[in-house]
């Protein structure tokens, strides 16, 4: 499928923002992750020439064992006032210690918003939220159950999920989301064929 193709816009872009999020894992207890904002904007006189305004990276060290980060560096290669912008008030350095599971959004709000830093970097930081926990599970849970998780351990690990992310979203509404309803009834097919195809095969033959 070309995504480019959903809902595209009737004219030319004339202003586009990127956010990508890249992940992997150091060792077995620690997961980086990068985040990049990238905004660009068609030149008015040209629009076949793209400028870039803003660049920013935030590079993090995530340990498994406790949630917490424990490296964290910004990099500015593209803002919009040389001399300036890059003068932030608060580093990446006070990021370090944070535990991502108990209020990240507000203590980023307390850290990097407004006056206390860039609204760009900001909103990368945001953006990041949400994304942690799927980093953490893609780089080392489910791989893990994935390569040794038994076959038996399955719907505990299941319900442990479930309690995780209850009424984080419509599929998981703790009683008549679609994704509840087949764990509760222990059709766990789907989302091991999703997250860990090979504890999926050893599930079956069980």
């Amino acid at each position: 499928m070309n995504v480019d193709d959903v809902l595209p816009l009737q004219k030319p872009s004339g202003f586009k923002r990127d956010i990508s999020v890249d992940s992997c894992r150091l060792d077995s207890d620690h997961i980086q992750i990068r985040g990049q904002l990238t905004d660009t904007r068609t030149d008015f006189e040209n629009p076949e020439k793209l400028i870039v305004v803003h660049c920013l990276v935030v590079r993090l060290v995530l340990r498994v064992s406790d949630s917490i980060i424990t490296d964290a560096e910004f990099g500015l290669p593209k803002m919009a006032f040389e001399n300036i912008c890059e003068k932030l008030p608060n580093g990446a350095e006070l990021l370090v210690g944070v535990d991502v599971t108990k209020g990240l959004s507000f203590r980023l709000k307390e850290l990097y918003a407004g006056k206390r830093s860039c609204f760009h970097l900001s909103s990368l930081l945001q953006a990041l939220v949400p994304t942690l926990t799927q980093c953490r599970s893609w780089n080392a849970d489910f791989r893990d159950m994935d390569e040794s998780l038994p076959a038996a351990l399955v719907p505990k690990a299941m319900d442990v999920m479930l309690q995780n992310v209850k009424n984080s979203c419509h599929a998981w509404e703790a009683q008549q989301g679609g994704i509840t309803q087949d764990f509760q009834e222990g059709r766990y097919g789907r989302m091991l064929d999703r997250m860990a195809p090979r504890l999926f095969g050893r599930w079956k033959q069980d």
